[in-house]
């Protein structure tokens, strides 16, 4: 080496420990209308409904089941989609698969 200096950077950071508040509820999600929103990638909604039966398990049974799938896997659902979660749902599971 000639003596040339090649800078080394750390890419370590300070862990954040700032505590996180979660939302408030204004209630539980029992016989809440569930929207089920996957992005069309194979196994999605097979996670999804898995989740739904998680949540069964520990008592929350939506009145209504809203499934909803993404026409892109790889792009945001379209406006109108939100729209339709936003009137049709209270609460909303989104999941990804493969």
């Amino acid at each position: 080496m000639n003596g040339n200096k090649f800078p080394i950077f750390d890419p370590t950071v300070e862990m954040n420990t700032n505590e996180e508040n979660p939302a408030i509820r204004k209630s539980d999600l029992n016989k809440k209308k569930c929207g089920l929103l996957w992005n069309s990638k194979i196994g999605g909604d097979k996670l999804m409904h898995f989740v739904l039966a998680e949540l069964e398990k520990k008592g929350i049974t939506p009145s209504e089941i809203v499934e909803l799938k993404k026409e892109y896997d790889t792009r945001p659902a379209k406006r109108k989609m939100y729209e339709e979660m936003a009137e049709k749902c209270d609460f909303v599971i989104t999941a990804v698969g493969d």
